[in-house]
């Protein structure tokens, strides 16, 4: 039986989309995904060492140490500039800066990081300054020369 309200409603459900939008966030999860794990286990890179060229010798030693947080590290540039911890430092300021350091309870050793053609001078005025702060143990970082160098060692 035929009424008014049932053909009103008939004329309302015509009116409504059969296929309603939406959208798939799946491929942009998945995409997400890859990427945070990509990030999560890519070792973190120490980027900010590369302005320095270490020097090469044939005795260098696995550091681990020298990547910790509160490792003193210092780094001399080529030009003469001074790093304490990556922030620029002034080398008569050093010794202040490594007892404070030592204080706050970092281990009594310093790193340098002493670009391969950086002055003499450059890093003798540091490890001077190092020194004066009472500190005794000084690890100058270096890289291992490849063999593909032609540096080999000699029997």
């Amino acid at each position: 039986m035929w009424s008014p309200s049932k053909a009103a409603a008939f004329r309302a459900a015509k009116r409504r989309p059969s296929v309603y939008p939406t959208f798939d966030l799946m491929p942009f999860v998945g995409v997400f995904m890859v990427l945070l794990f990509i990030f999560m286990l890519t070792p973190p890179s120490h980027g900010r060492m590369s302005f320095v060229d270490l020097p090469k010798a044939q005795t260098a030693a696995s550091q681990p140490r020298g990547v910790r947080d509160d490792a003193i590290r210092i780094v001399v540039a080529r030009d003469g500039r001074c790093f304490f911890r990556f922030t620029t430092a002034k080398p008569e300021d050093l010794s202040d800066l490594i007892r404070t350091e030592i204080r706050a309870g970092s281990e009594r050793k310093v790193y340098l990081f002493a670009d391969a053609r950086a002055k003499n001078r450059d890093v003798r005025i540091v490890v001077d300054q190092i020194r004066l702060a009472g500190i005794i143990n000084v690890v100058i970082i270096a890289n291992k020369p490849y063999a593909s160098e032609g540096l080999t060692r000699k029997s």
